[in-house]
């Protein structure tokens, strides 16, 4: 989903759905506003052009976009050749800004066909974080992004689109993730509500602690007012995703760790591949998260400016070379990536 990650804070940027904003491109780079507009179509035209499954490995592939009958489409996740509610919602996201409802919906309704549990499960509500292109379900938990991104895509659809059915569904999606019964269960609210975080997965271990990349508090604003129940509630939880960008930051080189404590301290989960405690995969994300409430919210500038200044100033010192470090630093391993900051 590297791909993915790469370009929604780029539309983000270019469109004006969440908040009346300026463009960046027109601002910074001096972009006009067509100039603008081809480069979106572009980048759209690219990654949603459907693709043809039968030639997915074939040289010049581009697309990530794949049609099935019965009027639907899912996103492949090119690097591991599967589908993830963070590649499903990422791309709703992406059509609501862009205006695309036909690609929206084509997505939502695979999301609710293929990922979605059962309601007579004790994960309804949630959705499958992991199926295979014919819908099959492999994962047996959620990742708790995609419900992030999939409720506020559905209130902007409805705001947008002025259809009451995508926010109803959104309302119904929190009504049922956040009135769970965990000690019963095992299956616990997607948000911890003595700290108003957000849960790594709501299980009776990963609701233990949580990940940076998964705190957007401007999402979360827009659930303050938006949401059906519990406005108060999302009003803190937005406050508290926003310290956690903060404290979750390394103090001197800016960077976060993959997994963290509900206090901020990386988290290292025993049950992973690797070392979660370190700058890797998920944490990737933090830069996006911090630079799109920066843009939309503009509710913590100051910090959130100290935080990318010296995480930018880590980088450069390191010669973009590298794309992993524990948080101080220390010991660089693998390569610089793209879609690092």
């Amino acid at each position: 989903m590297n791909k993915l990650r790469s370009i929604i804070l780029a539309f983000t940027a270019l469109t004006a759905t969440v908040a009346s904003a300026e463009n960046m491109f027109a601002t910074v780079l001096g972009k006009t506003e067509d100039e603008t507009k081809e480069k979106i179509e572009k980048i759209w035209s690219h990654f949603f052009t459907p693709g043809d499954i039968t030639k997915y490995e074939a040289d010049g592939q581009r697309s990530i976009y794949y049609l099935t009958d019965n009027d639907k489409a899912y996103i492949m996740d090119t690097g591991n050749n599967d589908v993830r509610t963070e590649g499903m919602s990422y791309g709703m996201m992406i059509s609501v800004q862009l205006d695309k409802r036909n690609e929206f919906d084509k997505l939502w309704k695979w999301s609710k066909d293929h990922m979605a549990y059962s309601d007579d499960s004790p994960w309804s509500g949630y959705f499958c974080w992991q199926c295979a292109p014919d819908g099959t379900k492999i994962g047996t938990s959620n990742a708790s992004d995609g419900e992030l991104y999939y409720v506020t895509s559905l209130f902007l659809a409805g705001k947008r689109w002025n259809e009451p059915r995508y926010i109803d569904e959104a309302n119904d999606i929190l009504r049922k993730i956040m009135t769970k019964d965990g000690k019963t269960t095992g299956v616990y609210d997607l948000f911890d509500r003595d700290h108003n975080l957000i849960t790594f997965v709501p299980d009776n271990v990963g609701h233990r602690f949580t990940d940076p990349s998964y705190q957007l508090p401007a999402f979360l604003d827009y659930w303050a007012v938006t949401a059906a129940t519990d406005r108060e509630f999302w009003k803190e939880a937005a406050n508290a995703a926003r310290n956690h960008l903060i404290e979750s930051a390394h103090p001197v080189t800016g960077l976060h760790p993959d997994y963290s404590n509900y206090d901020g301290s990386p988290y290292r989960w025993p049950h992973a591949g690797y070392d979660t405690s370190v700058y890797m995969y998920d944490a990737i994300r933090c830069a996006m998260n911090i630079g799109m409430d920066y843009y939309l919210t503009g509710k913590d500038k100051s910090r959130q400016s100290d935080v990318m200044k010296r995480m930018l100033a880590f980088f450069k010192n390191d010669g973009f070379t590298h794309g992993h470090f524990p948080v101080d630093g220390s010991k660089p391993f693998g390569a610089w990536m793209a879609q690092m900051p």
